[in-house]
């Protein structure tokens, strides 16, 4: 096997790195004949294998060439007669079917040796159509116009043979993509559907509108059906509900009638195809949008006109063999480039036309007019359905153009009036302080994140109360920053209509958004919420976290961005599948973690993904969930805000569970601002001793009165015998007079009463116990003597006369 490798010579092929007309490479076949003459020879059958980047072509002289993109080789194989059909084996590599011409076999060559390894025997006729089941039964197809038979791969058996009538030769056999369904157009109009498993006759289809049927095609997966003739009418018929979705008039596009069509796959559209090739009976391939029904391009070779056309499995490639019988090679994404360009020129044209700051002020009546013009331009421009176009072709949006394209995309409404009114507002007592739970280097995002945050909170008092809208919205200021007021409008149309049921419980969780979301996920991937389940972990993990910081913690600012351009060229329900789509593209990383805490911080990182297949599984998604579950069953269409001199009311929210959010949120703000130092908590402390003593005393007045009678009593009797041990004790009562002038600061309505006991008691004063309770039998013993009143202006002489003595003495002593 080694040698007869060896044997085959390859050679180098260059492809164009830019083409002007999408032709990468060109095949022609020249031989010279013995008289010097030069002979074309005329390639007939083409063939793509998308998983080796490899492509066959068969000549009239039963050449078999190989060309390998992905090393640019290319080599011819030995001749074993001409091929009528090509097809790569799936589930062998480096193996390809051959129909010969002449004997009618099938044989199966190595494209690396050349060498023949099976023939299969049974056709009566020419085999024109060769097809693979997607199925795990794994059958082979091969077809004549008279018959074809279906082949048991595992031993190459015949499984089922199927017979034509007479004069009802078949047009077009194949596998549905699912492989369910065994799908023969006839040349009588005719459309047959079978179980490839059973070859149960299910469905037939004549289709009236439609005569001289020549070629059928379907999308990749598999729910829509196109059929087309010689009569310039195409159908689109839908394989779920088996009816007809829209008959297309060709004559509208100049199109007589279509010799073939096919679907060309693009790389995020999901399977759900959108434009349609057809090659119209002047032979030209003409590329039909069906979302807004209108040829997008046309190919028409200088040389020659088309005889038929290949696409590739996905889309990649395209190529058309011409009748002259050369083959040229299209990259798609270089032929949508050209549908394209011309958007990027009137863009460049419309931007050239904006008047410069230099010359604003020479704008006369006639360059109002000219920038009204430019609007429309710009309308036109950036049509949703054309960025639509760009955006599944491209896969992003260009740097340089996006925030004009989101502009178009949310339909702002750009209120300068109502947005100045709200930015009068000052920041909003929630947002004033948003540096310290933030870290913010640059003064710039930190002005313009608060100002946006407070336009959103004085637009609606939500927004307030709301802890992760600051994450939310900041990537967004970070793209937009540059115009405050496309930021937030952008921000606000995002939250009224990508974020719909997200505050239906606030500030608690959004339960029907999880709700949805789990059941999206329990549709595709049930294996994975099964190891979910078994970690404890729930949506508020998997799809909350990534949903309230809009994916920026998971993903790198590019992949952000690239996210972002799709979720708002999509309905608003996209998002939702972008959660599931990627908690199913890192199913493998998932499903390694074992733990709660490690489930955590895996939504909090940046992780390694395939974007292209993570935004390819969103577009699945939302075409192939059910519509019992599907999220656009919950949501809205969109609308955008409303022009005019204020902003439509935000009112997707509990207002009564919010408005008891605020109330909290300002008696907080309350108990925070009443911070005290350490003399004010000492002076508060006092006053709250005196006030509850002082109440005291209003509570005993009458007790305090009898006491007045019976502390002047005592004074008078002990008058001599208090000056003596005052005069023969002196340091004890400076000692005294100290401990008093403390009191009178930490008891200042007590201390009257405590003079007296002091300098009556000769020993240590008693603790704050003691003293309350020298009070209280004071008390008892004042409610049994009194004086009369007839000695009471005595007594307050004597009184008087006692204090001067006292003070006296005090005064000797220091």
């Amino acid at each position: 096997m080694d040698r007869d490798k060896e044997s085959v010579e390859k050679f180098d092929i260059k492809l164009k790195s830019k083409p002007k007309d999408g032709v990468i490479l060109q095949l022609h076949h020249t031989v010279r004949g013995s008289n010097g003459e030069c002979r074309r020879i005329r390639f007939s059958t083409g063939i793509f294998d998308d998983s080796q980047e490899k492509l066959a072509c068969g000549d009239n002289m039963g050449n078999i060439y190989v060309l390998d993109f992905s090393e640019l080789k290319f080599w011819k194989l030995s001749s074993i007669g001409i091929s009528t059909a090509l097809r790569f084996v799936p589930s062998q590599v480096d193996k390809l079917v051959i129909a010969n011409a002449k004997t009618f076999s099938i044989n199966f060559l190595d494209i690396e040796s050349g060498k023949i390894s099976l023939t299969l025997s049974g056709h009566s006729a020419a085999v024109k159509h060769i097809s693979f089941s997607n199925s795990k039964t794994n059958i082979l197809l091969t077809a004549s116009p008279v018959e074809a038979i279906l082949w048991e791969q595992r031993n190459y058996t015949k499984y089922f043979t199927l017979n034509t009538y007479l004069g009802d030769k078949i047009q077009q056999i194949l596998f549905t993509p699912a492989g369910d369904y065994l799908v023969a157009c006839f040349q009588k109009d005719t459309i047959q559907i079978w179980r490839h498993d059973t070859m149960k006759s299910i469905k037939q289809i004549i289709p009236i509108e439609l005569k001289h049927m020549k070629s059928i095609a379907f999308t990749i997966n598999g729910r829509a059906m196109a059929m087309a003739g010689l009569a310039p009418t195409l159908i689109l018929f839908s394989m779920d509900t088996w009816k007809a979705l829209k008959a297309v008039d060709l004559s509208k596009y100049k199109i007589t009638g279509a010799h073939q069509i096919a679907f060309i796959p693009q790389v995020f559209d999901g399977g759900a195809n959108k434009i349609l090739a057809i090659l119209s009976s002047d032979c030209m391939l003409n590329l039909l949008d069906l979302e807004s029904l209108t040829i997008i391009y046309c190919i028409h070779p200088e040389s020659s006109g088309i005889r038929k056309f290949v696409v590739s499995p996905t889309g990649k490639y395209f190529l058309c063999i011409l009748q002259m019988g050369e083959v040229n090679i299209y990259n798609s994404s270089f032929v949508m480039d050209l549908t394209q360009s011309s958007f990027f020129r009137e863009t460049r044209e419309v931007k050239s036309d904006i008047p410069c700051a230099s010359t604003h002020k020479c704008v006369s009546h006639q360059n109002s007019t000219s920038k009204a013009e430019v609007e429309q331009k710009m309308k036109i421009c950036m049509d949703s359905a054309r960025l639509r176009r760009i955006i599944m072709q491209y896969g992003e949006y260009p740097d340089k153009f996006r925030s004009i394209i989101w502009r178009s995309l949310l339909d702002t409404p750009r209120n300068k009036m109502a947005y100045a009114a709200l930015v009068d507002k000052e920041i909003h007592p929630v947002y004033k302080d948003i540096e310290k739970q933030f870290t913010i280097h640059s003064s710039v995002t930190l002005r313009s994140l608060k100002r946006l945050l407070s336009c959103l909170a004085h637009w609606c008092p939500l927004f307030g109360v709301m802890k992760f809208l600051p994450g939310f919205v900041f990537p967004f200021v970070k793209v937009l920053q540059k115009d405050p007021l496309l930021l937030f409008e952008s921000v606000a149309t995002v939250l009224l209509n990508h974020c719909q049921l997200w505050f239906e419980y606030a500030p608690f969780p959004p339960i029907s958004i999880l709700a949805i979301v789990e059941n999206v996920l329990a549709e595709h991937d049930q294996s994975l919420l099964n190891h979910f389940c078994e970690v404890g972990v729930t949506s508020q993990t998997y799809a909350l976290k990534i949903l309230e910081t809009a994916f920026s913690e998971v993903l790198t600012c590019s992949e952000w961005l690239i996210l972002w351009d799709h979720i708002l060229s999509n309905e608003p329900a996209f998002i939702l599948m972008a959660v599931v789509s990627y908690n199913i593209v890192q199913r493998n990383a998932i499903k390694r973690l074992k733990t709660h805490e490690q489930l955590e911080s895996f939504f909090h990182m940046q992780n390694p993904i395939d974007k292209k297949a993570f935004l390819k599984k969103a577009y699945v998604l939302i075409n192939d969930t059910p519509e019992d579950i599907h999220p656009r069953r919950f949501f809205n269409s969109f609308v955008s805000l409303e022009k005019g001199e204020c902003y439509q009311q935000f009112t997707g929210y509990p207002k009564a569970t919010i408005c008891l959010k605020l109330a909290k949120i300002e008696k907080k703000k309350c108990l925070k601002s009443e911070r005290y130092t350490l003399r004010e908590l000492t002076t508060k402390s006092q006053e709250k001793i005196i006030n509850d003593r002082l109440k005291d005393d209003d509570s005993d007045n009458k007790s305090i009165q009898s006491e007045k009678d019976f502390y002047i009593e005592k004074f008078k009797k002990e008058k001599r015998t208090s000056h003596d041990k005052i005069h023969s004790k002196g340091d004890f009562a400076k000692e005294g007079v100290k401990e008093e002038l403390i009191e009178s600061t930490l008891y200042p309505t007590s201390i009257h009463l405590q003079r007296n006991r002091g300098h009556n008691d000769t020993t240590p004063r008693c603790n704050k116990e003691d003293k309350s309770s020298n009070v209280r039998k004071h008390s008892t013993r004042i409610k049994t003597k009194k004086k009369g009143p007839d000695k009471k202006n005595n007594l307050e002489k004597e009184v008087e006369k006692l204090l001067r003595t006292i003070s006296n003495s005090d005064l000797s002593d220091s």
